[in-house]
């Protein structure tokens, strides 16, 4: 572990210095220690780092606390002590981002801006690093961040000035300042874009094989992988496609759980969507284990296996996480209520998962029939789109407060649910889960959980 000594300030909010003077300085790829002259070491994840600014011989660390670190005077280390420490600070953010596991495919040195809907555009210098199925953007003065090429709508070059422009539905990612590696980025990034929209199609078309060249092209627009939609539009594309999903998506040993979810839905609102499993998936995926050798199947423990992983149209084909969302009928009626269960129905699922639709103050669009089924979608789609960023882990989903922040083996996920602010809804939305150990066992809580939430 390096070791450096200067000087620091310690500063709270607003500024005014708390503490200061000499100080010895170690890190390691997961926690940094000031160690002042006299009194208590100041210890913290790097994960707690908000952004790391070198400059003029001197490092600033703001915390999500809102209080900053100042190293200064440390001499002929200075530069040593910059770059090992951004080093540590990206890998550590890499973890944190829940990325740790994918498959880099190249890293670059550029500049973004990122312009969000009702917020202000975020900019500056960034490495950008690359991953077959991720982007992640790691500026030095503000908050990293990703996106997963499955979100991509658009993407374009911009040659007069030289950069590339991503579209996620409203939010726009402008990459430039790449130099001479412009055209080697937007070339591979290209590669990985077709790559992942090839290997989706041809998924899709494994369990829809009934379909013609321009129907599967229609789905695909409508079901793009890592995206959940509405049976009842698919089936305007073919009317045999909700059966073919229950069929060929459903793991024979799960079909029991389907069925009753389905029989406690809401007229034609059942969702599905569909996530290709790839070797850099690590702890996401069911039968591997993560860094602490906890293996993803334990989080849901305690119910039925499916040593085959998948369902039976499924063995010659790519390896393919599919799910189903189902609205849930409100009280007393068809309608749909404000509470949706997701199942995974192939590769070992092993748990049913209930969330809040709404965010709070937003019940009473299930009130209304016109406005009922655009909130399910739009509920749905934020869902499907945080279990996207965490690769599908449910663990930063379910587990507690105090689970995620007491216990270190996931205190990345506590640190992931501080800087993701969707994380931090579907969490707050999460109401339950209905563990597969047996059928009656499940459909107990089931009623339980629905009976809290008021659905039943």
């Amino acid at each position: 572990m390096p070791s450096y000594r200067g000087k620091f300030q310690y500063l709270v909010t607003g500024g005014a210095v708390s503490q200061q003077g000499s100080c010895q300085v170690q890190f390691d790829e997961e926690k940094f220690t000031l160690a002042p002259e006299s009194g208590a070491a100041l210890v913290f994840d790097l994960g707690d780092i908000d952004a790391l600014v070198a400059a003029d011989y001197e490092i600033r660390l703001p915390l999500y606390t809102g209080n900053t670190v100042v190293l200064q005077q440390f001499g002929k280390a200075y530069q040593d002590l910059s770059r090992e420490l951004l080093e540590n600070y990206r890998k550590r953010t890499l973890q944190c981002l829940l990325l740790e596991d994918m498959q880099e495919v190249d890293r670059f040195t550029g500049a973004f801006t990122l312009e969000t809907s009702g917020a202000p555009p975020v900019s500056g210098p960034a490495e950008l690093r690359l991953f077959k199925s991720n982007l992640a953007v790691l500026p030095t003065d503000s908050q990293a961040f990703q996106w997963r090429l499955a979100d991509v709508t658009a993407f374009r070059f911009d040659a007069q000035n030289y950069e590339i422009i991503l579209n996620r539905d409203r939010d726009r990612l402008r990459l430039n300042r790449l130099a001479k590696r412009t055209e080697l980025f937007q070339s591979k990034l290209r590669e990985s874009l077709d790559a992942l929209h090839a290997a989706g199609g041809e998924a899709l078309h494994g369990i829809l094989p009934f379909l013609n060249a321009d129907q599967l092209q229609v789905a695909l627009g409508l079901m793009p992988e890592g995206h959940s939609a509405p049976t009842g539009k698919l089936a305007a594309v073919h009317p045999r496609i909700p059966e073919a999903l229950a069929t060929n998506a459903v793991d024979k040993t799960l079909k029991p759980y389907y069925d009753e979810l389905l029989r406690r839905t809401a007229k034609d609102l059942v969702f599905a969507g569909y996530k290709l499993i790839r070797a850099e998936d690590g702890d996401a995926m069911p039968g591997s284990a993560d860094a602490t050798g906890v293996g993803p199947d334990q989080e849901d423990a305690g119910g039925d296996t499916n040593p085959a992983g998948m369902p039976d149209a499924d063995t010659s084909g790519p390896p393919v996480l599919y799910w189903f969302f189902f609205p849930i009928a409100a009280k007393g009626g068809p309608a749909p209520g404000n509470v949706v269960a997701w199942e995974a129905s192939s590769r070992s699922g092993r748990a049913t998962y209930f969330f809040r639709l709404a965010e709070p103050g937003g019940e009473a669009q299930f009130g209304n029939a016109a406005t009922a089924a655009a909130a399910v979608e739009r509920g749905i789609a934020r869902i499907t789109r945080v279990l996207g960023l965490v690769n599908f882990r449910r663990r930063p989903i379910y587990l507690s407060d105090d689970e995620l922040t007491g216990k270190p083996e996931f205190h990345r996920y506590a640190i992931a649910a501080r800087k993701i602010a969707d994380l931090r809804m579907v969490r707050a939305a999460f109401v339950g889960r209905a563990i597969h150990s047996s059928f009656e066992a499940w459909r107990d809580q089931v009623d339980g959980i629905l009976a809290k939430s008021g659905q039943s």
